[in-house]
């Protein structure tokens, strides 16, 4: 299943091409053609096949997923594997990713993905709605694309920054074992980013220093500016990437210093009992002579005696700044 658009330079946009008009605009150097397809069947493989002369490897690229992004040059196109970000899924803390393959000739351009993608919806709106992008060729109308495609990580990886920050103020704040689950779904999902942007730059900086026939001098530019925003998501990535990873020790480093204050507060009142236990002890003993028990201010004595040594002994731990 395919949608086709044709731009003609005498005769302007056309939308919707049977197969014997595919067949015929491109043998016409005055037409482009861009070919949007989802979920292969025999009919699209033939036409790719016998129509295009594509190379039975890019067929098999076209109908399997591919792992990673890639750039391969063929005699008479050169095939493309990028990836598009669509959404983030804050609740099960996933990237979703979709695979968009692209196959560039002479005069035509064919896109395939199995899932829906934000990007090549906003483009078919800008040429129905008159866009130029398509009156500048091929490698022009795929720098389009590509930027579109680029442009939508912007907002999700800013997300992630956001959300980078926000898990470290809670960290220095009130962390909790919630917090550290958030710090391994944040690096696990930062680690994905970082899988999927980084391959990319190095694709479009291949496609910037080499020799493709069908990408000219003059658009060659345009490809380094996507160059150049996947290298700047990169480095945020990359920057989040330390805050993660610094976070992990840091809340070790903040549980532990809290046990710390905990234990030296349970053992300042440990030490501060044991001369009050000492005292009790002593007055508990059931000896018939014993001096104070006889005594009328006996009782108060103690328990002042006992009050005036737990000031002193908290005088003395704040002093020496145990406290």
């Amino acid at each position: 299943m395919y949608e086709a658009f044709m731009y003609h330079r005498q005769n302007g946009l056309k939308v919707g091409l049977g197969l014997e008009e595919i067949k015929e605009a491109l043998h016409d150097e005055n037409c482009f053609i861009w070919l949007d397809m989802k979920e292969f069947d025999d009919m699209d493989i033939d036409m790719l096949t016998e129509t295009l002369n594509l190379h039975p490897l890019t067929i098999e690229d076209f109908i399997m997923s591919n792992a990673r992004p890639k750039v391969e040059n063929f005699k008479d196109y050169f095939f493309l594997v990028m990836f598009s970000m669509e959404s983030h899924d804050k609740t099960r803390g996933r990237i979703n990713t979709a695979e968009l393959d692209c196959c560039l000739g002479k005069n035509f351009l064919v896109t395939a993905h199995n899932s829906g993608i934000a990007a090549l919806s906003t483009i078919k709106e800008r040429i129905k709605k008159q866009s130029p992008i398509i009156k500048g060729g091929g490698d022009f109308f795929l720098y389009a694309i590509l930027d579109c495609l680029v442009d939508s990580y912007f907002p999700i990886v800013n997300e992630f920054d956001n959300m980078v920050d926000e898990m470290s103020d809670e960290l220095f704040k009130d962390p909790t074992n919630e917090t550290l689950r958030k710090i391994y779904t944040l690096k696990n999902e930062i680690m994905y980013l970082r899988r999927t942007i980084g391959p990319q730059a190095d694709v479009i900086n291949l496609m910037i220093r080499s020799e493709f026939p069908f990408i000219s001098a003059a658009c060659a530019i345009y490809y380094r500016n996507i160059y150049d925003n996947l290298v700047r998501l990169n480095d945020i990535v990359g920057t989040s990437r330390d805050v993660v990873t610094g976070a992990m020790e840091a809340y070790v480093s903040v549980v532990s210093n809290r046990l710390n204050e905990i234990m030296k507060t349970l053992t300042v009142i440990a030490t501060i009992v044991m001369p009050l236990t000492l005292i009790a002890s002593i007055y508990g003993m059931n000896f018939k002579y014993m001096p104070e028990l006889s005594s009328k201010h006996g009782y108060p004595a103690v328990i002042a005696s006992m009050a005036m040594i737990s000031a002193l002994m908290l005088y003395y731990f704040k002093r020496r700044k145990w406290l």
